[in-house]
Parts: C-alpha cells; structure tokens; sequence
C-alpha cells in the first residue's frame, strides 16, 4: 500500500491533497485516515465539479429563449390565423344550422323593429299591437341569437323589463357611465361585468358636485351611500368599490399603440404596470419617422366669442401636416385632437376649405374633434393641437389643470404615430403639470432617439465605460464588454432600443445583436409577471429585426472562451452572407 501511494505521490498531489512526505510505520494508521479522509473529501468535490459541468453543457446546448420566443411567435401568428379562420366558418354553417320555424321567428322580428324604427323616424306612435308582437317575439329570438348589443338609452326600448332577461351583461367604457342609466342594465342580468379606465374620460352630469352634496346630506346618505355620488362616481368607480379582490382583473397587456406613445401615459398614470404587448408588423408606420414628434411653433391664443381658446397660426400649421401626410401618399387613418370646440371647429373649417384635402381625407377615416368624442376611438395617426402658447387665458388654464384624465385620452388615441403640434416652450413652462411633464418626456425620448444613433459607431475603449443606470449594471456585464473588446469585438453598453436597455448591443454589416447577461438574482425568482414582460421584450425586438444571444452569468464566470466564441460566430456568419 505505502509503495503504491508513493508510486502515484505526483498524481496525489495534482489533486491539492496533503500527503505526508513520508509515512511511519508507527503512526500509520493516524496518518492513513487523515490521507483517505482528505481524499474522500476531494473526491466529492472532483465528483460536483464534473456534475456542475454537466449542467452547463446542458444548459448551453438547450434552445435559447430567443430561440423559444422565435417559435412562440409562429405559433401565436398560427393560433390566430386558425382561430379566425374557425370564427368565419362558424359564421359561413350557422345559417344552415336555424330551422325553417327559426328563420320566421328572425323574419316576423325583422320586420317588427322596421315598423317600430320607421315610427321613429316620423314621430309617429307604435300600434300597441306590434310592440306586443316585439315583446312576444324577443324572448324566442333570444334564444337563437344569444349576444345582442345596445346602449344603455336605448335598452329601454328594445329590451323587456324583466329581472334576469340576460345570463350576461357586459358594460364597456363604464368610466364613462353614470350609475342611475346602468341600474335598468343591471336589473335585466344575472351577473355583470364592468369594463373600464378609472384614468379616462367620466360621464358627463347636469348636476353640479354642489347639487350632488345637498342632495346626499338632505336624504342622509353621506355615511353609507357616498360611492353612489351621480355627480362624482362613475359606474367604473361604484363597481369597482363593491368587488372583492377576487372579483377584479387589471388588463395590463397594451396592444394598441407603439411604446412611445403609451411610455407617458404609463408612467404617469399607469405606475408603469402596463405591458406594451402591441404587434408593431401590424401598425400603419409613416415611413422613415418616429411614433411620436412634436411640431414646434409659437402662436397666439385668443379667447372666440364664443367662448373656449383658439390658436391660429397652430390650426394652420396642423392643417399643413394633414396635407404633407396624404402628399407622401400615407394610407393610414388619421384623426385631429384639441382640447378645446374652438380649436376643433377652426382645423374642420380650414379642411374644409380646401376641397382636395378634405376629399383625400375622407378615405383615411378622418375625424377632427375635442376629446369627449375619441373617448373608446383610435387612429393610425393622431394630431394633437395643444392650442397652449402665448395668451392662454386663466380660464382655459385652470380647465386644462383639472382635465387631467382628459389629457390623457388625447395622448392615447394614437396606434402608429402621435405628432403633437403646438408651443413646446410654452407648454413645458406651464403651471400645467401634465402638459409640462410631457413636453419633458417628448424631449428626452427625442434625445435618446438622437444619442442612440450617433453611438452606433462608437470605440468606446478597452475598459467598460460610464452608463447612465449604472445600478442596473452586473459585474459580469462588465467582465464580458472587456473580454470582447480583447478579441475585437466592440460593443456599446446599456443601448437603448424603444423603452428597453440592451445590456451589449453589436453591429455587423446592417444587422443586429442583442447581449444580454441573465443574472441568478433576477433569472431565480421569476414569477408570471416578468416572465411574461420578457416575453414581451423578446418579441418586440424580433419584430424590429434584433437576433439575441443571453449568456447566464456561470457561463461568463466558467466559460468565457466559449461565449466569446459563440458571439465570434455570428459575426462569421453575417460576414458571410455578404
């Protein structure tokens, strides 16, 4: 036994284990257990190290999630593309499937709501006789046709008052009804469900929150009943007081604009919890421009007779941009917005004015109007006159202060692109808050968008350089950038693409890499939401044509080499697609 540990004393040692230089027949057994003890040790640890190594190999050779967001992409795009295929079947076998007593109860119900509509129409009263054949008839008819749509004006009469006529009701923009119209809704439902934004436009009241107020304290309902307030409470508001915890879900994913329309509102109104989840393939872009611009110019308010604020040379100028637009040949819609009639009125009135423009406009679904009616509406293009500028009267400045959910219905309604049309001095120097935070935020994102250019081509040296967020910059970050920039390849840290931070970004003959380093703290605890908002990143960058490597923070620590050597190949292949 001694002769063979000494025999294989340089093997022993390449292990790190103490040996004793020489053994003592005496002291053997001593000396043996603490040798084995210490090599049974080093054992386990050789025994972990190649698990760990296997692991990594692992988890190197899987699919990345670039790879996997790549592949959930096409089958959400497949899914969709079935679904609606399956939806207009549906539509195509549904006629076939009514029986011949189904087709006259549809028939006699037609012709029924075209006398009751044509009555209407001339002041006229229905014959009791056929609003007794309608009440007849609907009951059956709802049997056959199970969804029906109506307002809550018109329900009267086009709806028994029956308790529980409908399983359902479902009730959209609720922010922007009052709770007495919802009551007769409700009362025809099993079950309901509220659907609005707290943070929009609320319902309009002839009742003033004095009138309101006295009313309450005189039927002594200030204790009980002040979420019923006509005046102040939408029915959003009351539905939204009664649910339990349970009964409430936030819609957080935002599919219709670009993020750098929404990146306001989000941030200001939101607390940034919305998930820009939009699919830009499918929004009508004005080529070679960005989603949100602001047209600079510095007019004169005066106060029409009228009343409300109007800006000339602000009108003339967003008139201006509607015929640049459809010049240039875009297709999209398109839809002006100002917070005051005036303003509105003036912009229609000089469209008008000129017959080609507002002929060419009627095929892009334009709409100029105040923001009480884009409430619930969209554009591919919103104009959003500010009309604030030079003589803004004290009156309009105090309606704009306390309209801030309104502000925010302007700046919303926009898909592919918000052009802001107004005094940028101005509106950043005003006691306005909003109108001052988003000038801000228009400027810094303009800013970033002129930054992230210009370091494109940028030899930021050997040594990682100073980023802004320099909180949200890992050690190994860092590790990487220096490796790469030893072999060659030179990143820029921290780059900024629509609201995200890339932590590398590399440029190669036109084409793109997003590096990003996955730490165990952030990576470990992932719960639904973030891994969804990385979904959401992931695919946000496909779409604008980034390929992306993530490298766990082991590999970087372990294998180096082999990151560098997986970035190399890109490169490789982007210079040989050439």
């Amino acid at each position: 036994m001694l002769d063979f540990l000494e025999q294989n004393r340089d093997s022993v040692n390449s292990l790190f284990i103490d040996m004793p230089k020489q053994f003592d027949l005496e002291k053997l057994p001593e000396q043996s257990n603490s040798f084995l003890t210490s090599f049974n040790n080093r054992l386990i640890e050789i025994l972990k190290i190649r698990d760990y190594k296997d692991k990594l190999t692992r988890l190197q050779n899987q699919k990345s999630i670039y790879e996997l967001s790549i592949e959930e992409k096409s089958l959400v795009e497949q899914i969709s593309e079935n679904s609606n295929k399956l939806w207009n079947l549906w539509l195509q076998l549904l006629p076939g499937r009514i029986t011949r007593e189904e087709r006259k109860l549809i028939g006699d119900y037609i012709t029924v709501l075209d006398l009751i509509i044509q009555a209407d129409k001339d002041n006229q009263k229905t014959d009791k006789s056929v609003w007794a054949k309608y009440y007849k008839l609907l009951p059956q008819i709802t049997k056959i046709l199970s969804c029906w749509a109506v307002t809550s004006l018109s329900v009267r009469s086009k709806v028994p008052f029956e308790p529980c006529f409908f399983d359902l009701v479902i009730i959209d923009e609720a922010s922007q009804c009052d709770i007495a119209s919802a009551i007769p809704l409700l009362y025809r439902a099993k079950r309901a469900v509220i659907i609005g934004d707290d943070k929009q436009l609320t319902h309009i009241t002839t009742i003033n929150k004095n009138q309101d107020n006295k009313l309450i304290e005189k039927f002594e309902l200030a204790d009980d009943f002040m979420v019923w307030s006509y005046a102040s409470s939408s029915l959003f508001r009351l539905a939204a007081s009664l649910c339990g915890n349970n009964d409430i879900v936030q819609l957080r994913d935002h599919h219709r604009s670009h993020a750098d329309i929404i990146s306001y509102s989000n941030k200001y109104f939101y607390d940034g919890t919305l998930r820009v989840a939009t699919n830009y393939d499918k929004l009508k872009s004005i080529p070679n421009e960005p989603a949100i611009r602001w047209i600079d110019v510095r007019g004169n308010v005066v106060k029409p007779t009228a009343g409300g604020s109007l800006n000339e040379k602000e009108a003339k100028k967003v008139v201006e941009e509607l015929k640049r637009l459809v010049e240039t040949g875009y297709k999209g819609s398109i839809g002006v917005v100002s917070p005051f009639r005036a303003q509105a009125n003036r912009i229609m009135d000089m469209v008008l004015a000129d017959t080609d423009l507002s002929d060419r406009l009627v095929n892009r679904d334009f709409l100029v109007d105040t923001v009480h009616k884009f409430q619930g509406d969209e554009r591919d293009v919103m104009i959003f006159s500010t009309v604030v500028s030079d003589g803004l009267g004290s009156g309009s400045e105090v309606f704009l202060s306390k309209t801030v959910n309104l502000f925010n219905v302007a700046i919303t309604r926009a898909r592919a692109a918000l052009i802001i049309v107004g005094d940028q001095s101005s509106c950043f120097n005003s006691s306005i808050k909003h109108f001052s935070q988003f000038a801000d935020h228009v400027k810094t994102i303009h800013n970033n968008r002129e930054n992230t250019q210009q370091n494109i081509n940028i030899d930021l040296g050997p040594r990682f350089p100073k980023v802004s967020g320099t909180d949200i910059v890992s050690n190994w970050e860092k590790v990487l950038y220096e490796a790469l920039y030893k072999n060659g390849i030179k990143t820029v840290p921290q780059y900024k693409v629509d609201k995200y931070s890339l932590d590398l970004a590399l440029f190669e003959n036109g084409r793109m890499l997003d590096i990003e380093v996955d730490g165990e703290l952030y990576h470990r605890s992932w719960d639904g939401e973030l891994m969804r908002r990385d979904k959401i990143r992931n695919k946000r960058l496909i779409e604008l044509g980034w390929d992306v490597k993530r490298f766990w923070v082991y590999e970087i620590r372990d294998d180096l080499k082999s990151c560098i050597e997986r970035i190399n190949d890109w490169k490789n292949k982007i210079k040989k697609a050439e």
